[in-house]
């Protein structure tokens, strides 16, 4: 029996999306999220030139609802929406103890988004700084990306890698979950991440807690490594020679990224793929994401979400 993705397609099975009585609850992306720990008011120049490369890609008009750290739901995007992050990190401008945007894509503003640009970063003083969470940049596109335009996409990440500091991050495929349906949503993404374990599930601001500045989320088709946690594993030399031959490694002036293949991969365990790549890459940075995995806040499922959370985190596990 064939598998429903092999790689190689530029198919994506539209059965991976969830969608109820109009509202798209989960919605399978090419995702992108990179951790720092550095402050975003000290690196304005960064944060902007990343969204200006994002908006490259993103037509405007695709996105359609925005969200705050203090609005309760989406609101429709307007002009002033696209100034928001300039304006706060202005030279000059005031303080500011968290700054969280959401912009994404959305027939109602309940949609989980196939577009999204979304940062999350706490300032000095929030509780967010106090507790070393990861400060992020994440972005999601349309699925078909990484199979259709693969080395634009390969190449996009890369490009933001030069012009963010990180620590850590990852790029493939990724599940987005609506917010205003998160058990539903959490507990369907978590049974088909299970299943195709080369999608990650992309949780805002939980995937900034896990993280924290000592920790990584997993692997993706691209998994990034910054200096410090290249430096933990022996270096590139012996990252290297830990690795497969088929994995390309990236030098960067930042750090490295790893590239577990051609494209990126779905996987289905249920017809014996299980992506030996990513698990390969997961075998060498597996004690970073126990942290994360200890430390992340539990899916919102049914039952026994603490042990399910953990099996998620270690899905590439031999154990």
């Amino acid at each position: 029996m064939e598998s429903d993705f092999q790689g190689s397609s530029t198919s994506i099975p539209t059965s991976l999306d969830l969608t109820k009585e109009g509202i798209r609850l989960v919605s399978l992306t090419f995702g992108v999220t990179l951790y720092t720990n550095a402050l975003f008011s000290e690196i304005p120049e960064s944060v902007l030139k990343c969204f200006e490369k994002f908006l490259k890609l993103c037509p405007p008009e695709q996105l359609h609802f925005y969200a705050t750290t203090n609005m309760r739901i989406h609101k429709p995007v307007t002009k002033r929406t696209f100034g928001m992050l300039k304006t706060w990190l202005n030279p000059g401008a005031p303080p500011m103890e968290y700054l969280d945007l959401e912009m994404k894509e959305g027939e109602v503003y309940q949609d989980a988004p196939k577009f999204k640009f979304n940062v999350c970063a706490g300032e000095k003083g929030s509780v967010r700084y106090k507790s070393k969470h990861a400060n992020l940049i994440s972005m999601a596109f349309p699925p078909e990306w990484g199979l259709k335009r693969t080395e634009e996409m390969f190449q996009f990440v890369s490009e933001l890698c030069s012009l963010f500091p990180f620590q850590s991050g990852h790029a493939g495929f990724s599940f987005e979950c609506s917010r205003y349906a998160e058990k539903e949503s959490q507990t369907y993404a978590w049974q088909k991440s299970m299943r195709h374990r080369g999608i990650d599930i992309c949780r805002m601001p939980v995937d900034a807690k896990a993280v924290g500045q000592d920790a990584m989320k997993g692997v993706g088709w691209l998994t990034i490594l910054g200096k410090l946690f290249v430096e933990r594993f022996g270096g590139v030399k012996d990252l290297r020679n830990a690795l497969a031959k088929d994995i390309e490694v990236i030098e960067l002036p930042g750090g490295i990224i790893l590239r577990a293949g051609p494209s990126p991969m779905l996987g289905d365990t249920n017809r014996g793929e299980h992506l030996p790549l990513y698990k390969n890459v997961y075998a060498m940075i597996s004690p970073l994401v126990d942290i994360a995995a200890k430390r992340s806040m539990s899916f919102n499922l049914v039952d026994k979400y603490v042990e399910r959370t953990e099996a998620w985190y270690r899905r590439f596990s031999d154990e």
